[in-house]
C-alpha cells in the first residue's frame, strides 16, 4: 500500500494520484487537514491502524509513503469546542497521527520529514555543497553595513540578495500578501537602505551572469535536468525567473556531465532525500553553479507543459522494495 501525505488542495497530489490510479496502484491519500473529521486511530501494543474512509491501514503494510505537502491539522467547523479544548483535540490528535507514522520505516518515505527538515537550511546547503565539490556563488550573510560595503566590492560591483528563509510576508489582507524574489544590489539601494541592513541577517550572492537556469529533479538514482532560458533571441536571462509566474522562458531538456551527476546524487544521498528539486545555472562561462536544494519542491509543471515525465520514475520509487 502505497500512502501519500498531504493535504486536500495539493493539485500536484490531484496529478500523481491520478497516474496511481492509471497504474491500478494500491494506494491511500491522507489529507491531513481532514484527518481530525475522518480518521480513527486504534492502538495497542503491537497492535495499530488507522482507519480513513472505510479503509484500515496498518504500519506493516505500507510499502512506501510520498511526503509531499502535509498541512497543520484542522478541526472541523461542525463541531464547536472552546478554543482551549480545540487546542488539546488537536494536539493529541497530532500526538496519535504521528504516533502511527513513525512505525514506518524511514527507508520507506520519499522523503522522511527529518530528513527534509536537515536540508531545509540554506547557509548549511550551500557549505555542504562546496564541501561536496559542487561550485556556489560568492556568500555573505551579515548584518555589517561595513562587510557589505567590502563584499560589494570584492564582487566586482555585481550584488545580489535575496532571503535566507521562505521569502514570503503574510498580511492581514491576504490580496496584500508579499513575495521576494532574489533582487540585484546597486551601491545606491544599499545606502538607501542601510539602516534596515542591521535589523536582521541578509543574504548577498555575487551575481551569475546566466546563460540559463537549471532545474534538476532528483528521484532516487535518476537526475532530470532541465534548462530554463528567455524566450526572447538576444535577451538576457532574468535574476529571478520566477518574478513573471515563470512567463516568458523556454524549457529544454539537457544532460548533466558526468562529473556533475555524481556530485548531485553523492549531494542528495548525504541528506538521505530519494527525492529532490536543486537549482542550479550555467553562467555565460559554461561554469555550472549550485543555488539551492529543495527536498520537497515542484515539479508537475514541468510534466504538464510536456517537458518531463517525472510521474513515472516517482510511481516506480514508489513501488520499489527497499533492499
Amino acid at each position: 500500500m502505497i500512502v501519500v501525505l498531504s493535504n486536500s488542495l495539493d493539485v500536484t497530489v490531484d496529478y500523481i494520484c491520478s497516474k496511481l490510479e492509471q497504474n491500478r496502484c494500491s494506494y491511500l491519500r491522507l489529507n491531513t487537514d481532514e484527518l481530525i473529521e475522518k480518521a480513527e486511530l486504534l492502538f495497542r501494543p503491537n497492535k495499530l491502524s488507522l482507519s480513513l474512509d472505510h479503509r484500515k491501514l496498518v504500519p506493516e503494510e505500507i510499502t512506501s509513503v510520498w511526503y509531499r505537502r502535509p498541512q497543520p491539522l484542522k478541526f472541523p467547523t461542525s463541531k464547536y469546542f472552546e478554543k482551549g479544548e480545540q487546542a488539546h483535540t488537536r494536539s493529541e490528535w497530532s500526538a496519535a497521527i504521528e504516533g502511527f507514522l513513525s512505525h514506518i520505516p524511514a527507508e520507506l518515505w520519499i522523503n522522511h520529514p527529518r530528513n527534509n527538515a536537515l536540508a531545509s537550511s540554506k547557509l548549511e546547503q550551500l557549505s555542504r555543497a562546496k564541501k561536496l565539490g559542487l561550485t556556489i556563488p560568492k556568500t555573505l550573510v551579515t548584518q555589517s553595513w561595513e562587510q557589505v560595503i567590502q563584499f560589494w566590492k570584492e564582487c566586482e560591483e555585481r550584488l545580489v540578495i535575496k532571503p535566507l528563509s521562505h521569502g514570503y510576508i503574510e498580511r492581514d489582507d491576504p490580496q496584500e500578501d508579499t513575495i521576494i524574489f532574489t533582487n540585484e544590489v546597486t551601491i545606491d539601494k544599499l545606502y538607501e537602505n542601510r539602516e534596515f541592513l542591521s535589523l536582521c541577517p541578509n543574504l548577498f550572492q555575487e551575481k551569475v551572469e546566466k546563460l540559463c537556469d537549471v532545474r534538476v529533479n532528483v528521484i532516487d538514482e535518476e537526475a532530470i535536468a532541465i534548462a530554463i532560458l528567455p524566450s526572447e533571441q538576444d535577451k538576457l536571462q532574468a535574476i529571478d525567473i520566477r518574478r513573471s509566474n515563470m512567463s516568458g522562458v523556454l524549457y529544454e531538456s539537457i544532460d548533466l556531465p558526468s562529473p556533475l551527476k555524481n556530485k548531485i546524487l553523492n549531494f542528495c544521498r548525504s541528506y538521505g532525500l530519494r527525492f529532490a528539486a536543486i537549482d542550479m545555472a550555467i553562467s555565460i562561462d559554461a561554469e555550472w553553479f549550485f543555488f539551492e536544494i529543495n527536498p520537497n519542491g515542484q515539479w508537475a509543471w514541468l510534466d504538464l507543459e510536456g517537458v518531463t515525465d517525472i510521474a513515472s520514475p516517482l510511481l516506480k520509487s514508489m513501488q520499489k522494495k527497499p533492499s
